[in-house]
């Protein structure tokens, strides 16, 4: 076996492919940076669609209180009505009590 010739690095040789080498790797890093951007990106557009649907979920069920609510009030209203008529047949009709009769 031969043995390979040894070439003297200089330090100008030196500063040469460490400048390549971090050359190399920064462009490595500002690619996946921008993959990552890219991913960010995409996964924040998902999140804005389904929050629209939340919202849009949110507004039928408010829809849908404000109705409940409406229904609520206009119980109550039957109800205080139907309250002073049976409070008024009390008024209309003679008390007979059991002595009365006996």
């Amino acid at each position: 076996m031969k043995k390979a010739v040894a070439k003297k690095v200089t330090i100008d040789d030196l500063a040469v492919m460490m400048t390549k080498g971090f050359s190399d790797v920064n462009k490595k890093i500002d690619k996946d940076i921008d993959n990552l951007a890219i991913m960010v990106a995409k996964g924040f557009g998902r999140v804005d669609e389904r929050f629209n649907k939340v919202d849009e979920r949110f507004d039928k069920v408010d829809e849908r209180i404000d109705k409940v609510e409406k229904d609520i009030a206009e119980m109550k209203e039957n109800l205080a009505s139907t309250r002073m008529d049976v409070l008024g047949v009390g008024d209309k009709f003679v008390s007979i009590s059991r002595h009365d009769f006996n």
